[in-house]
């Protein structure tokens, strides 16, 4: 990993003590040696009562890593069920309305919005019925609506779906870094089909802000027609907001072709594809890109995260490009503003539960701009999008 990495700025802690001390005044030098010096006995119990709350602070730190998978599974479970979608339909309705329209148990509910609410997902409110019974009644928080109500275009539901489909993969993650084989629930090619609709579902749903912004930056006068996978129906979708008549042609596996008809249902698009390319292995060299390969972007989401699958597409692209046609290229890199150090890390094991040890590592976008120009991409550029949370790499084709 290299050593770029950028981390979203915050609860930034600022290291007072490194900072460089002018002007101190001697008299409070003074005093803190005199303290230092005739209560020796004050210092060492001050320093044992810190000792043990820095203890503490970290025993508290390691329960709430051990149990975070229990508020997962709550959240997961109320995006389930509908809780958010229901209440941001229905503000301030109580629990026993929730549960009989969702057909959910009584008692379970209410258990669900106390757990919800004090974990900042909800917020009671008292409701006057009869101006003598108060009943609580429930509003998602203004985080809830930001990322757990399906309108929200930063929506994170079918992250959570896609954690409950991987749960399994993870607890075998033991054998895995035993052996640095994939987990075949994950594979790539021999997975679980539910799970693999899950990932699909997820990256379209994530690529939609970032794609929108990244058309207002790149030129599109040129641009006619564009191949994608499956993750890249929301990628096509924002580029026909911007330019209705692109024509646009998908590619997919064999054994997930089906995925394409959901998630054209999921995200339906305004016309239909010019042509669903269907390849039994997903060798992009040997594969026929459709009966006309000629194109004016190819877009290729995390195709560097498995085995030598990245270079072999990098170099078809440039095959079946047009004079100054794109590759657009979105993978996480080293170099991405992410929102935690360990984020990063993290990704580099589900790659590996994915593909096992032909999986390579994360790169940053001076590697693939590299990777780029080695094929024949001399004109690269890094387009930022959210703030610098996606990085599209594109190569132009001369």
């Amino acid at each position: 990993m290299t050593s770029n990495v950028k981390v979203l700025e915050r609860d930034t802690l600022e290291i007072k003590s490194k900072q460089p001390r002018f002007g101190l005044p001697s008299k409070l030098v003074g005093l803190a040696l005199a303290i230092k010096k005739y209560f020796p006995e004050a210092i060492n119990s001050l320093r044992k009562v810190i000792g043990n709350r820095i203890r503490l602070l970290e025993r508290a730190e390691m329960l709430a890593d051990a149990t975070s998978f229990q508020r997962t599974a709550i959240i997961m479970s109320a995006v389930k069920l509908g809780v958010f979608d229901y209440l941001h339909k229905h503000p301030g309705v109580p629990a026993n309305l929730v549960a009989r329209d969702l057909n959910l148990n009584l008692i379970s509910t209410e258990r669900l919005f106390r757990v919800l609410e004090s974990l900042g997902y909800l917020k009671s409110t008292q409701n006057n019925k009869n101006n003598d019974h108060q009943v609580l009644g429930y509003v998602n928080t203004q985080i809830t609506k930001n990322y757990l109500v399906k309108e929200s275009p930063s929506y994170l539901g079918d992250y959570y779906n896609l954690v409950s489909q991987t749960w399994s993969s993870w607890l075998s993650l033991n054998f895995t870094i035993q052996t640095g084989s994939s987990n075949q629930e994950m594979d790539l090619f021999n997975g679980n089909d539910e799970t693999l609709y899950e990932y699909y579902a997820f990256a379209n749903e994530y690529l939609k802000e970032p794609s929108r912004e990244l058309f207002t930056k790149i030129p599109l006068d040129q641009v006619n027609r564009i191949i994608t996978g499956e993750v890249g129906i929301t990628f096509i979708g924002k580029l026909l907001e911007r330019k209705p008549d692109v024509e646009f042609v998908l590619a997919g596996l064999e054994n997930q072709i089906d995925f394409l008809e959901q998630l054209l249902t999921k995200y339906p698009l305004p016309k239909s594809p010019e042509e669903i390319i269907i390849s039994p292995e997903g060798n992009a060299l040997s594969d026929q890109w459709g009966a006309n390969e000629e194109y004016d972007i190819v877009f290729l989401f995390r195709k560097l995260s498995y085995s030598d699958y990245g270079s072999q597409f990098i170099k078809k692209s440039f095959q079946v490009l047009r004079p100054k046609g794109m590759v657009i290229i979105l993978e996480p890199t080293t170099d991405s503003l992410v929102p935690s150090p360990s984020f990063l890390p993290e990704l580099e094991i589900m790659d590996l539960l994915i593909g096992g040890v032909k999986a390579p590592p994360l790169y940053s976008t001076d590697k693939i701009v590299n990777l780029l120009r080695e094929v024949g991409f001399m004109k690269t550029e890094v387009v930022s999008t959210q703030k610098g949370s996606f990085l599209f790499v594109v190569g132009w084709k001369n």
